[in-house]
């Protein structure tokens, strides 16, 4: 492995380089570095446990705290959020980095990156403070929905997206990088196709071993679908029913 560098992206990881499996978050989740070979990497965080070659897809955006609503309007230009009413007790910028965004009965609103959070008991007030300012109306309210589009999970249906392949143990809560492009070593290989697997053929979730690939398989109009959701490509040819490791290259995801 090359060394590492911040490739404009983000910060080098100290010491310990890219196996890391930090209880708490070292760097801001999405930080992108590369290595000096051009192979690039993603921090995020683990939904479940996570294991070397495994391959990964973000968690569905979903409702935090169903009743975190606007404690006010905010206006065109606002940095903050006035929330109240919340169930659960937040720490003090506990989801710095994290997402916000309204949902409202037509829809979803501008998803907003949280710089920073007040400190908030249960069924208390604070304000949300956010990187960039608001382009939309929040309504008094409204529902809020908190998120991190870098909290990931193991892959386990072929129409979901590949986020990228983990390069070591990741805990359930802890941080730590996945590979998101260039020269894959180990790509967990599943057994729930009797199809062999031939070079440079696009590799897709395994249905019956959640976080491991398969060749494409099935008709071919499945076929394009199954490959217009994933960035990876075979590099080795294996037989039937392998199950194990693959070499790979993932095409960028960044």
């Amino acid at each position: 492995m090359g060394g590492l560098h911040a490739s404009g992206y983000g910060q080098i990881p100290p010491e310990g380089g890219l196996l890391r499996n930090d209880t708490t978050k070292k760097f801001e989740l999405g930080t992108v570095i590369s290595d000096t070979l051009g192979n690039s990497y993603r921090y995020v965080k683990a939904n479940e446990a996570l294991a070397i070659g495994q391959v990964v897809t973000a968690v569905a955006k979903g409702v935090w705290d169903s009743t975190i609503v606007m404690n006010g309007a905010s206006a065109v230009g606002d940095l903050y959020l006035p929330i109240d009413t919340t169930t659960t007790a937040m720490d003090a910028n506990e989801y710095a980095g994290y997402f916000v965004s309204q949902a409202t009965a037509t829809g979803l609103g501008i998803g907003y990156q949280i710089k920073y959070h007040d400190a908030i008991a249960a069924g208390g007030e604070g304000n949300i403070y956010l990187e960039r300012a608001c382009q939309e109306i929040h309504a008094t309210g409204v529902a809020l929905l908190i998120y991190n589009p870098y909290l990931v999970e193991l892959i386990d249906g072929a129409a979901e997206l590949v986020m990228g392949v983990c390069v070591g143990t990741i805990s359930s809560g802890s941080y730590g990088f996945i590979q998101v492009g260039g020269h894959c070593p180990a790509v967990a290989v599943g057994s729930g196709t009797a199809t062999a697997i031939t070079i440079n053929e696009p590799l897709v979730a395994c249905t019956t071993a959640p976080g491991s690939v398969m060749g494409v398989s099935g008709s071919t109009d499945a076929d394009l679908m199954e490959v217009a959701a994933t960035p990876l490509m075979s590099l080795q040819a294996v037989n039937a029913d392998t199950t194990g490791y693959i070499e790979a290259f993932i095409k960028g995801l960044v």
